[in-house]
């Protein structure tokens, strides 16, 4: 793949995107409620539930649905944030857009989360990608012999980016064409902080993380952690007393440096597409400062002007993420470079899809 400049491959313009709001979804704490919770979930075709077994005995609850039509397509696996499920609105929504592509698509549930809370006896954190690789290495051969595209969203696409800096030669990976990032914390430390300062949005998320945390029949969580997390009062705390001891780490900071999906930018050798929201109320857009975007070949950054954390509800009918996660997933499957497939994700998220005319069952 060529070198591309700052902001992208050549031939990207540098730059936020334009964003014009669909009404009522104004600002970005209304892109951000509309992609967390809505009344109305993107319809999809029946699918088939799998459990992916995980090294240590516990398994990843996943559901699987096909194309109508077979277009020898590579498998979309796509990964929830912070306390999500595979029943996220942002996440149907990608679905469906997918699955009118002619894609297989996946959706993942890891391991603690409602879906998986059956079969979990430990949790998920933002740097545990050897569950996403266990889950890859778990899928039967046929199911990925066309190749795996991961696309997750927020703590979902920090554990995507770590999946393809860190696991990517490893023996039994299906192959890996390229992942999608949304609202990745890319500098954890940031996004804790962002989250606790949001009085309504930051509670919310830290009250549903104790409660799944603490529902799961967890071997790995000793009272002591269990009094700690809920006594925590902000999900900085509960990283630092609960989630770091837990999985062994020294600190609350070792934590975040070694799980620094920033960190790993650099070192990828396969499309990356990071989409991000200027106007994001819980990942600072700050998170991408001190980055050096020119040592970042394999990567196109995508700032938005608006969209919230995870929305991207624009004026089209399918939303600006699902445009530009469906013309990079297409752009990997009809085996253009890396560069090529990231140019056709920037030219997606700046115009509608060619697929939007045929249909109308997108959810409003």
């Amino acid at each position: 793949m060529s070198r591309g400049n700052a902001d992208g491959p050549r031939g990207v313009r540098p730059g936020m995107i334009p964003f014009r709001a669909r009404p009522p979804w104004l600002g970005g704490t209304l892109q951000t409620l509309r992609a967390l919770r809505t009344l109305t979930a993107a319809a999809l075709p029946e699918g088939h539930r799998l459990w992916l077994p995980l090294g240590d005995g516990d398994a990843l609850a996943a559901m699987l649905h096909a194309p109508e039509a077979a277009a020898h397509r590579p498998l979309a696996v796509l990964v929830h944030g912070l306390t999500g499920t595979e029943d996220d609105p942002y996440l149907r929504e990608a679905a469906q857009g997918l699955l009118r592509r002619g894609f297989p698509v996946l959706r993942l549930n890891l391991r603690g989360s409602a879906f998986s809370q059956p079969r979990s006896t430990s949790h998920y954190h933002l740097g545990r990608s050897e569950d996403l690789a266990a889950a890859l290495r778990a899928l039967p051969p046929a199911m990925v012999r066309h190749g795996v595209i991961v696309a997750g969203w927020s703590l979902g696409g920090a554990l995507s980016l770590l999946l393809l800096d860190r696991h990517l030669a490893e023996p039994g990976m299906p192959a890996l064409l390229g992942v999608a990032a949304i609202c990745p914390p890319l500098e954890p430390a940031l996004a804790h902080a962002g989250i606790d300062a949001n009085w309504l949005l930051g509670r919310a998320l830290l009250a549903m993380y104790r409660r799944e945390v603490l529902a799961v029949p967890a071997k790995d969580l000793p009272e002591e952690l269990r009094h700690a997390a809920r006594a925590a009062r902000s999900l900085t705390e509960f990283e630092a007393e609960v989630t770091a001891p837990r999985f062994g780490y020294p600190s609350y900071a070792v934590f975040c440096e070694l799980n620094r999906p920033a960190s790993a930018l650099p070192r990828l050798r396969r499309p990356a597409l990071l989409l991000m929201a200027a106007d994001d109320p819980l990942v600072p857009v700050d998170s991408l400062a001190g980055v050096d975007w020119r040592a970042c070949p394999a990567v196109l950054k995508l700032v938005v002007r608006g969209g919230g954390h995870c929305g991207f509800y624009d004026r089209h009918r399918e939303s600006l993420s699902v445009r530009a996660l469906g013309a990079f997933c297409e752009g990997l499957a009809q085996g253009a470079s890396g560069e090529s497939a990231l140019a056709a994700a920037s030219e997606g998220a700046a115009a509608p899809s060619t697929t939007q005319a045929a249909t109308s069952s997108d959810a409003a």
